[in-house]
């Protein structure tokens, strides 16, 4: 079995966690795929994704990060996602985190801080990004909706919103 965990930004995500996934990630129990400023706590993932091209423009130091780099634009240093049915332009970069965790052989995917609602766990994007509203949270449950694949995913985000996965808590699954 290979398992990816989904490092997400949501407010739920904390360092115990990230540690937790470290340690498993150092034992080859699981590979780790950072999205956004998630690769900040994690700096050791195998991969990262922001599908927002005016996030990377944000973070320039973000093209430092060791690991495979992915975005949903063109834009040097980064493999592009291009839109497919399942993950159309403008998708989130956690369920685009999803798609490369099946590009790379997952067999299971552990989301974390994939809370769709609120804020990050670092607090708001600078003005210069764009910080979801409750509407565009709702247009994203939709997207995952549409996910459609035999991997197992287990949302190990407390109080997510992101229910059409199961559950389970970080403990039990790593």
């Amino acid at each position: 079995m290979t398992t990816f965990v989904v490092l997400a930004t949501g407010q739920s995500l904390s360092h115990e966690q990230v540690s937790r996934v470290k340690d498993a990630h150092d034992e080859r129990r699981c590979k780790a795929i950072a999205v956004s400023n998630a690769y900040l706590l994690a700096p050791w993932a195998d991969a990262m994704v922001s599908n927002d091209i005016n996030w990377w423009k944000q973070h320039p130091q973000a093209l430092q990060f060791a690991g495979r780099k992915f975005c949903g634009g063109e834009l040097k240093g980064t493999e592009r996602l291009k839109p497919e049915s399942m993950f159309p332009a403008g998708s989130n970069s956690g369920l685009q985190a999803m798609r490369v965790a099946l590009m790379l052989g997952a067999t299971r995917i552990v989301l974390l801080g994939m809370d769709m609602k609120g804020t990050h766990y670092f607090g708001k994007h600078p003005p210069v990004l764009k910080n979801s509203t409750p509407a565009d949270f709702h247009r994203m449950l939709r997207q995952f909706q549409r996910w459609k694949s035999d991997v197992e995913v287990i949302n190990c985000s407390h109080g997510s919103a992101l229910t059409c996965f199961k559950t389970a808590s970080l403990a039990d699954v790593l």
